[in-house]
């Protein structure tokens, strides 16, 4: 068997202590039980539920960017039918494009 030194806070030494006691044992064994679990624990299980947390997140970001989308094509449509009239000249009176502007469908949530 091989000596390792460590370093740990007092809160996590106290806290191993009090297992330790509860369990009869020593620190050492405690603490070798502990990093036996971790290195033995498959770590398939802890890249698919990273890999899950990342999908999720880029699945929100693409439905954030596919309203956004949406919201560009249609003031893109607003624009090309506004093109060349002179009674919607004006942005703040076009009440087309204030409709579509002022729609709460919340796009950057």
């Amino acid at each position: 068997m091989k000596k390792l030194t460590i370093r740990i806070d007092d809160s996590i030494y106290d806290r191993l202590f009090l297992v330790a006691k509860d369990n009869s044992t020593s620190t050492n064994k405690i603490v070798n039980a502990i990093l036996e679990k971790y290195i033995n624990e498959p770590k398939e299980i802890n890249y698919l539920k990273n890999i899950d947390k990342i999908l999720e997140k880029l699945n929100n970001n693409l439905e954030k960017l596919a309203k956004k989308q949406n919201k560009h094509f249609l003031l893109s449509q607003q624009h090309f039918a506004n093109f060349g009239y002179l009674a919607n000249a004006d942005i703040k009176e076009d009440k087309c494009l204030n409709e579509v502007l002022n729609n709460k469908d919340n796009f950057n949530e």
